[in-house]
């Protein structure tokens, strides 16, 4: 395949099926059952689950959605950015999800399905790209229905082990008590709106080319992962957020569907007092045994896995997100310096040390012009077989500016006329780089083009 080819299928959109119903609900909560009779009969904790697994409204998804490989592999990129260790590693997370720029592909039904690239081994271990397809196909979906449901917010993804690591040690001799931490969600999906406190949706991602018995079981250990996060008071209605648990059927005959359930949830991050949430504040970090506050049968006080925030804790939980959102971005234009500032100890050790050797890192150091709009990020030059290509990640100058300040609220304030003015210059954008290239709700750019097409980039010398 060459290059015009590849980016031609990047852009085609097509249907991925979504599958909610209660049938799905009971076999799912039938796999539940024997999850915990094994783990009885092994004499293992059972596992606190949701306690009503129930279907996503017909009127939130509708049955599915039209969407084009590339905003799979944007959502990816941006998901996953954070998701390693290591400043050795960082160019090859940065770029991770460009190893499947030929994975996808559209049948002649117009549904999305793995491509001849795609189901080679000699390409893609099964189990890696069942993982990352699962984050991509997972957050997309979910993105577009908590959306539905809050038109009036502007949800953004967040690492759910990068967040909790404010809170709590999740890896290391800091650890103290590995069974309270080994069950958390993969995503938290954090909704904002001027003058309103930040709803907080968790989101568990996984992905299988096995049988629909494979996702029955999958969601099955989701709804205990989304169950170790509670929020509010122990006394007083103390509850896990919503969630949406997806899985991810990579393998089906009439392509790619996701089998998706709602349990119930309460997720409103209600900060104490009148005053309004600033989001520019500083955050602490502390060093919390993780554990939920819970009651025996005769009443005595009792904890059991997990990690919770309690109502005082809102405030500073809110800025952790918003500041491990900004720092994603930031990380994801190849500013790791920036990034690093916004994270707390613990936290940075996800964007790698401040010293990197040569070669090995993403340099914060290209600005490009489109449709009139200046951008800065990174690029990164590599082989499609005999020919070269080009990738850009990066976000609006002025957008930097502001998080480069740690200027989060004006950053949230600017968003909006900047996704406008984008929306106004995409078709002069994507003239001027020559390929492929995309903004997302964050102002995340991401593009990919032949090399020496459209026009080139600048050397870009930092903020001035």
């Amino acid at each position: 395949m060459d290059i015009a080819d590849a980016i031609k299928r990047l852009i085609e959109p097509s249907v991925i099926t979504f599958q909610s119903s209660s049938y799905l609900a009971g076999k799912v909560n039938k796999k539940a059952i024997k999850i915990d009779a094994e783990r009885r009969s092994k004499q293992q904790r059972l596992h606190d689950r949701k306690p009503q697994l129930t279907p996503v409204k017909k009127s939130e998804h509708q049955g599915g959605m039209s969407i084009t490989p590339w905003e799979l592999l944007h959502t990816l990129g941006r998901a996953t950015v954070l998701s390693g260790q290591g400043s050795s590693r960082a160019l090859a997370q940065h770029w991770s999800c460009l190893k499947y720029i030929t994975t996808l592909q559209s049948n002649y039904q117009g549904r999305m399905e793995l491509s001849p690239d795609g189901q080679d081994p000699r390409y893609h271990r099964k189990s890696v790209q069942a993982e990352d397809l699962g984050i991509a196909f997972a957050l997309a979906a979910a993105l577009r229905i908590v959306q539905v449901r809050h038109p009036d917010y502007r949800f953004e993804v967040v690492d759910a082990d990068v967040a909790l690591e404010a809170g709590w040690a999740l890896k290391g001799v800091e650890v103290r008590s590995r069974e309270n931490t080994l069950l958390r969600p993969d995503y938290f999906l954090v909704g904002l709106k001027d003058g309103e406190p930040a709803r907080l949706v968790t989101v568990e991602c996984k992905g299988s080319h096995g049988k629909v018995d494979a996702q029955h079981v999958q969601l099955a250990k989701a709804s205990a992962q989304v169950q170790a996060v509670v929020i509010g008071d122990a006394d007083n209605g103390a509850a896990p957020p919503p969630s949406l648990l997806m899985a991810t059927a990579l393998a089906s005959n009439g392509g790619i569907e996701v089998r998706i359930l709602d349990p119930d949830g309460d997720g409103v991050l209600v900060v104490p007092g009148e005053r309004t949430l600033s989001l520019n504040g500083p955050i602490e970090q502390f060093n919390e045994l993780a554990g939920i506050p819970t009651k025996t049968l005769d009443g005595r006080d009792d904890a059991r896995p997990g990690f919770y925030i309690p109502s005082q804790r809102s405030e500073w939980f809110s800025r952790v997100l918003a500041r491990t959102s900004a720092a994603s971005l930031l990380a994801f234009v190849g500013d790791r310096t920036a990034a690093r500032a916004l994270l707390t100890p613990r936290q940075q050790g996800r964007v790698g040390s401040e010293y990197t050797l040569p070669g090995t890192d993403a340099l914060f150091d290209t600005g490009v012009e489109l449709g009139g709009l200046s951008f800065v990020g990174t690029d990164h030059v590599f082989r499609f077989g005999s020919q070269r290509m080009e990738a850009f990640s990066g976000m609006l100058l002025g957008l930097h500016r502001l998080l480069a300040k740690k200027d989060l609220q004006g950053y949230q304030s600017a968003l909006p006329q900047v996704l406008t003015a984008w929306a106004q210059r995409r078709h002069d954008a994507e003239a001027d780089w020559g390929g492929v290239v995309a903004m997302d709700t964050d102002g995340a750019v991401l593009g990919l083009r032949p090399i020496g097409a459209g026009r080139q980039p600048l050397q870009y010398a930092g903020p001035r």
